[in-house]
């Protein structure tokens, strides 16, 4: 058999499963997410972006508007708001129920920087850092992380 051969019988065996067993739809997408999640750590939690200030209306008050805030919310229940404003970095963990001295929130940056604090009893925290380009942002609880995607500043 030739190489031309094996590539016909290959065709033919394809059209074949094509036609009387077909994959389901959705099949192909489904095992990319499965392959792309399989090295996840278990306790790894994405923080959901749900509100985002750079896609609405500017409101329509005096100043600059430079701080970009963002809205993220976890599986479990609490939420994290962020304000971007040049190098500050300040907002709050909401709705988590816990010892907050045992929270840390991290920016890291696309290039590998990162800064970390904690938050204090009520969840405010403030960061000095040069968050620039695209931006994620981890919460730790204990040894429990929950991070969001990479979002565009």
């Amino acid at each position: 058999m030739t190489t031309d051969d094996d590539a016909a019988l290959l065709e033919e065996l394809r059209a074949m499963w094509t036609t009387y067993d077909p994959p389901p739809p959705g099949l192909t997408q489904t095992m990319i997410a499965v392959v792309a999640a399989a090295d996840l750590d278990p306790e790894w939690e994405m923080l959901v972006l749900v509100r985002d200030s750079a896609h609405e209306a500017l409101a329509q008050v005096r100043g600059l508007a430079t701080a970009r805030m963002l809205w993220f919310t976890a599986a479990e229940g609490w939420s994290l708001e962020a304000e971007v404003d040049g190098h500050q970095v300040r907002g709050q963990v909401l709705d988590l129920d816990g010892d907050m001295g045992a929270v840390e929130v991290t920016v890291e940056t696309a290039d590998g920087r990162s800064w970390t604090t904690g938050v204090d009893e009520v969840g405010f925290f403030a960061i000095t850092a040069e968050p620039t380009g695209s931006v994620r942002f981890t919460v730790r609880i204990g040894q429990t992380s929950s991070s969001s995607r990479w979002v565009e500043l």
